[in-house]
């Protein structure tokens, strides 16, 4: 199924599954719960469910967070670097067009990410 975002409401036509991943947060966050049936589950890496919505809900919400690890972005630059992992870039901007850059990403259509080159 395909749902465009800009003229209807994934909410509205959803219901019913097992698991939420939330890449978003915010009021994608909150809206998520609603697609999720009752033992179901949300993980976000964006955000915490503040509102109390996976105990209204009758489902289960998960917070991944990353913390930094040299050794393992170290392993990491070496996929990247052996074309193992290919990492998507949306679009590139330099400092000074830094608040450009925070305009692409506010909107939330991006498509990989958004890289400030720092020269």
């Amino acid at each position: 199924m395909v749902i465009d975002y800009t003229t209807t409401k994934f909410q509205d036509e959803l219901s019913g599954y097992d698991l939420v991943l939330d890449m978003m947060g915010g009021e994608i966050l909150a809206e998520s719960f609603k697609v999720l049936k009752r033992g179901g589950a949300l993980i976000s890496i964006k955000g915490q469910d503040t509102d109390g919505l996976a105990e209204k809900y009758g489902v289960r919400f998960e917070w991944f967070f990353m913390s930094p690890d040299g050794k393992m972005l170290a392993e990491l630059g070496s996929l990247i670097s052996d074309g193992v992992v290919k990492p998507v870039i949306d679009s590139i901007f330099p400092m000074d067009q830094a608040p450009t850059a925070y305009d692409r990403l506010a909107t939330g259509r991006a498509v990989g990410k958004i890289v400030i080159a720092v020269k």
